[in-house]
């Protein structure tokens, strides 16, 4: 049996003359929160909507819960939606909005579920405010709350910060990492790096339809994280010196002439200092700092562009 709750092969969709995903391949394991990275337009929402089961792609296998998928299967049944803007109806309660929802898919013991999900999310149950007058985040709670109806195994947010305040942004991501921690499998897209860094444990960058790397938490902080490179003759002749004359230890030997040194406590001028007092050459010596959004727009080739 395969570990992954999702798995997607060669997922493609094609709209007349516009490909909007194509040849998609990545699997998501139970309990992780997987982000969905890329700018406006580059086929997030297809992407999700073809997995959630609202649109049938054009070539492509999905897996659901180690079952191959088509049509309209009862597995798609178990996952929770919010795709593009949560639709309400503005003159009623979030109670209300919610019990209608509930109703159509024939829940039972509503009320006490209705109840624990607008706790969970954050609204007050007994708050009978019509819709019209939530702000965009209570509307994006509300839109979660009604998401988890129906208790699904796994939870798809599309852009769930997208035009949120601060206080909004802070309140949804809370949320998610909180029903990360009870069990909750995340499939969530947005096109900030920086924040969507702050909750996912695994990514997968998109850009014009096509997944061009999917990558840790780990991974990217290690790709983002200060260092020096430093360029050699002989990799294993200078590692005696670096741990003993400069006590360095946090160190990556890339290849025989490179390496990565990430203890920020020693300056350039210091590691050069000892390398030429021992007769080292030193090709070169480069101090490196990069960006998430720096990272995002080299990997799709947009380096310059303003990210937004």
């Amino acid at each position: 049996m395969s570990e992954a709750i999702i798995e997607v092969n060669q997922l493609t969709k094609q709209f007349k003359s516009n490909r909007a995903v194509y040849n998609a391949d990545f699997k998501i394991s139970k309990g992780e929160i997987f982000g969905l990275i890329g700018k406006n337009g580059a086929g997030k929402s297809t992407l999700l909507k073809m997995i959630g089961g609202l649109i049938h792609p054009s070539k492509g296998e999905i897996h659901l819960f180690d079952h191959t998928v088509k049509g309209n299967h009862t597995y798609f049944e178990r996952m929770g939606l919010l795709i593009e803007n949560p639709g309400f109806f503005p003159n009623y309660s979030a109670y209300k909005n919610l019990e209608l929802i509930a109703i159509s898919y024939g829940l039972k013991n509503r009320k006490k579920h209705i109840f624990e999900l607008l706790e969970l999310v954050g609204l007050d149950k007994l708050n009978k405010s019509k819709v019209k007058n939530y702000s965009m985040g209570m509307k994006q709670r509300l839109g979660i709350a009604a998401a988890l109806l129906g208790s699904p195994d796994v939870l798809i947010l599309d852009e769930p910060i997208n035009g949120l305040d601060p206080q909004g942004i802070s309140e949804i991501r809370k949320l998610i990492l909180k029903l990360n921690i009870a069990g909750m499998t995340i499939l969530i897209s947005s096109h900030i790096l920086e924040e969507l860094s702050k909750v996912a444990t695994k990514y997968a960058i998109i850009h014009e339809g096509e997944i061009l790397e999917i990558i840790s938490t780990e991974e990217l902080l290690l790709q983002c994280e200060e260092r020096v490179e430093l360029e050699v003759d002989e990799a294993n002749i200078i590692i005696p010196l670096l741990e003993n004359d400069l006590n360095i230890n946090n160190y990556k030997v890339l290849t025989n002439q490179m390496i990565h040194i990430y203890d920020t406590h020693v300056e350039n001028k210091q590691i050069i200092n000892v390398l030429v007092e021992n007769k080292m050459a030193v090709h070169s010596i480069t101090k490196y700092k990069q960006s998430l959004e720096q990272y995002f727009l080299q990997r799709t080739g947009r380096e310059g562009e303003s990210f937004d």
